[in-house]
This record gives structure tokens, C-alpha cells and sequence, in this order.
């Protein structure tokens, strides 16, 4: 019983470490590397280059849509449609 129980405790802590870890493994990978070649470019004068984008259109749009969510668990489960 205690061998199993002190087992199981071990595998609960190795699961536990990696799956904390794996965040930190995968945001010490190399993935910013610039692209050789843009498609998008494709036939245009080889000085041609795109502005470097942003995640700040998709953050504003996300908040609202988190509120809206959130929300809907505050509504009140008693109510009907005839209020």
C-alpha cells in the first residue's frame, strides 16, 4: 500500500515538472529566424518589403470578446424570457 501510494506520488511530481517545463522549453527555441524568401513579394522589385505587423488589432478584439463571455456567467439561471 505505501510503496504504491509513495509510487504514485513520484509520478504525479515527474508529470507535474514536465508539463511546468515545457513552457520554458519551448520559449528558449529559436523561432524568430527572418524568411529568405516572402511570397507575398512574389514579381514586385526585389527592394519591395512589408511593414512589420502587430498582434494589437487582435488583443483589442479579444477583450470584448472576453467580456461578452465572462459575462454570461453572472447571468441570472432563474430568469425567463417573459421578465
Amino acid at each position: 500500500m505505501i510503496p504504491t501510494m509513495k509510487l504514485r506520488r513520484f509520478i504525479a511530481v515527474c508529470v507535474t515538472c514536465c508539463v511546468l517545463g515545457m513552457p520554458t522549453a519551448a520559449r528558449a527555441a529559436d523561432d524568430e529566424e527572418a524568411p529568405t524568401h516572402d511570397a507575398r513579394t512574389e514579381g514586385y522589385d526585389p527592394k519591395v518589403q512589408l511593414a512589420k505587423s502587430s498582434t494589437a488589432f487582435a488583443w483589442l478584439v479579444l477583450a470584448p470578446l472576453a467580456i461578452v463571455t465572462l459575462g454570461v456567467l453572472f447571468k441570472d439561471a432563474k430568469r425567463s424570457h417573459l421578465d
